[in-house]
């Protein structure tokens, strides 16, 4: 079941990202290059985060010491989704918290503009926290909910450090 998901999140990320406004970019985004090798976008790699400083993060670097430029629609989901985890802060509404962030990483994906290097730097971004937010249906116990919201939040926050 997890390899079925893996592999529907691989399509949103390759043909989700390939459109502009129901236009096709063409092969510029068959081409990626992923020194950590994330052939195919799969996510099969991204269990047991949190063993570093950066674990939500992989393989990503800044442009010459500067941050990345995103598109709007981007720096507005990374916004949406820091608000959910601020909302979720005062109502304790897990389950909200979980339906809303996988809606905005569907509609980030969806929306998805960039190209070039910045585009392929945002994926290094973006694929561990898919994985961040399909392990949220994984929590147990109110500790398990409260980790998994630190961590997500962890990486919303490197997000900041990465793209502006």
């Amino acid at each position: 079941m997890k390899y079925i998901i893996g592999l529907l999140t691989a399509g949103l990320l390759l043909f989700g990202c390939s459109k502009e406004g129901g236009k096709d970019h063409g092969d510029a985004h068959g081409m990626h290059e992923h020194p950590d090798d994330h052939t195919g976008h799969g996510h099969e790699g991204h269990e047991g985060h949190g063993q570093n400083d950066h674990s939500t993060v992989t393989g990503i670097m800044l442009n010459n010491g500067q941050k990345w430029i995103a598109d709007k629609h981007t720096n507005d989901k990374v916004s949406q989704m820091k608000k959910e985890i601020a909302d979720y802060k005062d109502s304790k509404d897990y389950a909200k918290l979980t339906t809303n962030l996988e809606a905005d990483v569907n509609e980030l994906i969806k929306g998805c503009t960039m190209d070039g290097e910045p585009h392929n730097q945002l994926h290094h971004w973006l694929e561990p926290l898919l994985g961040l937010v399909k392990g949220m249906k994984d929590a147990n116990s109110d500790a398990d909910k409260s980790a998994k919201v630190e961590e997500l939040e962890k990486s919303l926050n490197q997000y900041t450090e990465y793209f502006k």
